[in-house]
């Protein structure tokens, strides 16, 4: 089992000499990130050139030559003697300097297990990891052994080579909801203008594959739709959506914003003001993504339910087609983050996530159990029993007026069924209780009607109460 780390995330506001050392020490971190990605590349491009590097390959429906796509070697010990003489390792903290060359090592190996996937045909071609923007900023890590905890302040070391220029201790106050003894990283990061502190937290509890506490036999499936954001069902007879109608407000809001201020100018326009709008929205966006994710665990947890089943075709954003207002209703939420939250908050619980095609779940009718097809795979004859009326009704074939998002989940349950073969019998059975759950669904507000009471009903041992405390104080803050 693996071991989970939480990030504490904190906007600091530092004062303006306290911005220029960090904007400086951010801008040397960026410079030694692209150093150590140069000695990488240079020494495999250098390999490559002594052997006969070149191939030929097919990139959609053109034929390509190109390099071959071969593993990286990025050895640590190696790199880190190649670069520990340049003027940037030297101008950071050794440990802080030793973070970033490990970041480095760290995308080459992600690089590395994607070649992996691309040869089993999982994946797309991966690209070599590239360079950073020149001058830009990276984020400048100290392990917990670096840094000094005094009078609530958390003090980060410098290096020799700037600290005689300093007439200040570079350090950052430490929220009264982390707990000290769980930090093990504190990270300074740059971002849309500000300074963010990142508090890695340890508290000691690794991954489940099996939760004793969960029924592994119960499912609830999720669709995600135009006009409410998740739609779901479960195997105990229930549905329910959650909705978020003032993200949607502000995210309206942000695109009304950006177009008015950028109306007249250049395309790539960007300036302090969009910054902000931007980090704003970004923060919107990351609270409804947690408190969407963190409701839809407990549910889990509360009804014991051991499989999440989520409906979601990768790329379908981009090939979206159902007309200029709806494209932007569902592009605009944040679907794809909610199912990556969830994948992290599963693993910790025990509970198993499974992420399928959706295709036809909306035209078919559950009631009438009409056949799904895979994209590409419906025989020209096909056509669903039912209709959908509006946007979120759907009349069956016998005139009965169902939910049509609930409808949808039904079906991605079902499709669920027929991929993993499962039991006809039970099948038969789940789909008649389901068969009174598509027409009346509970609704939840995760901004209005969601008390704080429920979003914090989590397993936990009493031993990380005060971690948990944090985690939800960071959630509901943000």
């Amino acid at each position: 089992m693996s071991q989970i780390f939480r990030t504490i995330t904190v906007r600091e506001k530092f004062n303006d000499v306290e911005k220029d050392f960090w904007s400086s020490q951010c801008k040397i971190s960026n410079s030694l990130f692209n150093v150590a990605i140069y000695q990488i590349r240079q020494a495999h491009f250098e390999k490559l050139n002594k052997s006969d590097s070149f191939a030929t390959y097919w990139r959609g429906d053109e034929f390509r030559k190109g390099r071959k796509l071969v593993r990286i070697k990025a050895n640590y010990p190696e790199l880190y003697h190649q670069v520990k003489s340049n003027s940037n390792y030297k101008a950071l903290h050794s440990q802080a300097a030793q973070q970033t060359i490990k970041s480095v090592t760290e995308s080459f190996s992600s690089f590395n297990e994607l070649v992996s996937l691309f040869f089993k045909g999982e994946v797309d071609r991966p690209s070599v990891p590239r360079y950073r923007k020149s001058g830009g900023m990276y984020s400048v890590t100290y392990p917990v052994q670096a840094t000094r905890f005094i009078d609530g302040w958390a003090i980060l070391p410098v290096s020799q080579s700037v600290k005689h220029d300093l007439f200040f201790e570079p350090k950052v106050k430490i929220p009264d909801f982390v707990d000290t003894n769980l930090v093990r990283e504190i990270r300074i990061r740059p971002s849309r203008g500000e300074f963010w502190v990142d508090w890695v937290c340890d508290d000691g509890k690794e991954e489940q594959e099996v939760n004793r506490d969960l029924n592994y036999g119960q499912y609830l499936a999720i669709d995600h739709g135009v006009k409410f954001w998740l739609s779901c069902v479960t195997s105990r007879g229930k549905s329910f959506i959650v909705e978020a109608p003032p993200l949607k407000t502000q995210l309206h809001y942000y695109r009304d914003k950006v177009a008015s201020h950028k109306k007249g100018k250049p395309d790539k326009y960007w300036d302090e003001y969009l910054d902000s709008l931007a980090a704003k929205r970004n923060l919107q966006v990351r609270d409804a993504v947690n408190k969407a994710a963190r409701f839809i665990i407990n549910r889990c947890l509360k009804d014991k339910i051991g499989n999440l089943i989520v409906g979601w075709n990768e790329g379908n954003k981009q090939k979206i087609s159902l007309g200029k207002k709806n494209n932007y209703e569902v592009v605009s939420m944040p679907t794809a983050r909610l199912i990556r939250r969830l994948e992290e908050l599963s693993k910790e619980y025990g509970i198993r996530l499974h992420v399928i095609s959706e295709e036809y779940t909306s035209k078919a009718s559950f009631s009438d159990r009409d056949e799904l097809h895979n994209l590409g795979e419906k025989p020209l004859t096909w056509k669903p029993s039912g209709k959908r009326t509006t946007r979120d009704t759907y009349r069956t074939k016998s005139g009965l007026t169902v939910h049509a998002d609930i409808n949808a989940a039904a079906n991605i349950l079902r499709r669920f069924f027929q991929l993993n073969g499962l039991s006809k019998l039970k099948a038969q059975l789940l789909f008649k209780k389901l068969d009174g759950v598509l027409t009346d669904p509970k609704r939840y507000s995760i901004f209005c009607n969601m008390k704080k009471k429920y979003r914090k009903q989590t397993l936990r041992s009493p031993a990380r109460v005060r971690l948990s405390a944090s985690l939800d104080h960071v959630v509901t803050s943000v």
